[in-house]
């Protein structure tokens, strides 16, 4: 059987991994943290787990960092954020307990504070923690109440923003403080539609704030808003949008930070969510998405993302061909599991048709996984019905809308990894999903036409990507 393990996405050596956590960038190096069971490969018992890294591509294991501490009643440490407060780095995450202490109505916010060399962890006692619990919304019920995120404002001031649900619908709730410690509650600064609202975030880029979201229901399609915060800290929104349309297939609980160098990074989870695939996995389960640079677009402003430059350090075998026309079925020596390939669309002439990629294609043509640019219908559409988990699992397609402007070329970007697709559309457009191939040998690349007409590939690129990890 394949190894589905990715070669160059982050993941814990072993056991189970979701939701980036508090990513940091401090002393010349980047600090990660993600929800972790060190107890097994399905979810349960949630510490964070910790690595560090001096360029976002290759990772060192550190020790856990939070653990669930059970004599206080508490059995998991859910999602937060990492800052650093007059020199000392600190924590903020939800705490969960049983019976009053459950996730829906009994949430409270903690905070831990970290050593010089941020490997030892200390939670404060009574009279700190827990630092706020849902009495702050005196007779405002918000339930689900979840995932804090803090920075530092001009005023000297934190400010944190949690998710939940008040009366049925996702929302975004503001808090601000001194010293992480007293908290005065500001208000709902954002609802929508959504049962619940996880992982919000928000900050300030292009000039402009922007609240990102992860809505927990049925369409679970990572989002965002570009707007205005008003004086009594509302959210007006002025443009929404799609940070990844691969949901939970492929992309959730989205966080963002800005490092050193001033760039917004955005960071998500892969998760093995699909039904079966606890049977093709053991032993470990999830992994991040590559890290993005998401930049503001001054005049739509749509949210835009691209990989980390620092990937092609990765960047190993090449190809590289074009211009060619794709009319009917189209094969290439491209082959590998793990790849990136850069792919370039003339759109100039009026067409009705469109072009499609064969991935992880076995030889016999028996095992692939297929992306159609459609361009009568203004999407892109990823099958996965001939990959591993056919039989009932994966037989939905996942769609994307194509970048709305109209005009130019369009520009494509895939990372392939054994079992992870990413997507990049003009650095508008991403979609990511999990993909399971069950041979070894599917691992081929080609390309076809369909509709009316062919298109021109103005140029075709790939690359072998090294591996980070040794298995």
């Amino acid at each position: 059987m394949n190894s589905f393990r990715p070669a160059y996405h982050f993941r814990p050596a072993r056991n189970w991994m979701n939701d980036p956590n508090g990513p940091i960038a401090v002393n010349g190096e980047y600090h990660l943290f993600y929800q972790y069971n060190p107890n097994g490969d399905e979810w349960g018992t949630i510490h964070w787990g910790h690595a560090k890294s001096k360029d976002l591509v290759h990772w060192e294991h550190l020790p856990v960092a939070l653990y669930p501490s059970e004599e206080r009643g508490e059995q998991h440490c859910f999602s937060g954020c990492t800052v650093v407060h007059e020199g000392r780095p600190a924590i903020l995450y939800t705490s969960i307990g049983p019976g009053d202490r459950n996730p829906t109505t009994g949430a409270q916010q903690w905070i831990a504070y970290g050593d010089a060399e941020w490997l030892k962890w200390e939670k404060p006692g009574e009279g700190i923690n827990p630092i706020l619990t849902s009495d702050i919304h005196g007779d405002l019920d918000i339930r689900e109440w979840r995932d804090p995120y803090v920075w530092k404002r001009e005023d000297g001031l934190w400010h944190m923003v949690c998710g939940g649900t008040h009366g049925g619908r996702g929302c975004a709730v503001l808090y601000r403080s001194p010293d992480l410690l007293k908290w005065e509650f500001l208000g709902i600064a954002a609802e929508g539609e959504a049962r619940v609202w996880e992982c919000p975030n928000l900050f300030r880029l292009g000039g402009k704030w922007v609240l990102t979201y992860s809505p927990d229901d049925a369409d679970n399609r990572v989002r965002y808003r570009v707007g205005e915060l008003t004086e009594n800290f509302r959210f007006v929104a002025e443009r929404e949008g799609i940070l990844d349309y691969g949901g939970r297939e492929g992309f959730y609980a989205a966080t963002t930070f800005e490092d050193d160098r001033g760039r917004r990074i955005l960071l998500g989870w892969m998760p093995d969510s699909a039904r079966g695939t606890s049977s093709l996995i053991r032993g470990w389960s999830g992994v991040h998405a590559l890290p993005r640079v998401l930049t503001l677009d001054p005049d739509t402003l749509r949210l835009r993302a691209e990989p980390i430059p620092e990937l092609n350090v990765l960047r190993g075998r090449h190809w590289k061909r074009g211009p060619f026309a794709v009319t009917g079925e189209v094969e290439t020596d491209i082959a590998g599991q793990s790849l990136e390939l850069s792919l370039v669309l003339k759109t100039d002439e009026p067409n009705e048709g469109g072009i499609g990629l064969r991935l992880f294609r076995s030889p016999d043509g028996e095992e692939e996984t297929v992306l159609e640019i459609d361009r009568s219908r203004k999407q892109a559409v990823l099958h996965r019905a001939k990959s591993s988990l056919d039989a009932g699992t994966h037989r939905h397609a996942l769609a994307a809308d194509l970048p709305q402007d109209g005009e130019g070329d369009l520009r494509l970007r895939l990372f392939l990894d054994r079992s992870t697709l990413e997507v990049f559309i003009n650095e508008e457009v991403c979609l990511s999903a999990r993909v399971y191939p069950m041979r070894e040998d599917s691992s081929r690349v080609s390309l076809f036409s369909f509709g009316s007409g062919g298109l021109e590939v103005a140029s075709l690129e790939a690359w072998v990507m090294k591996p980070v990890w040794e298995e």
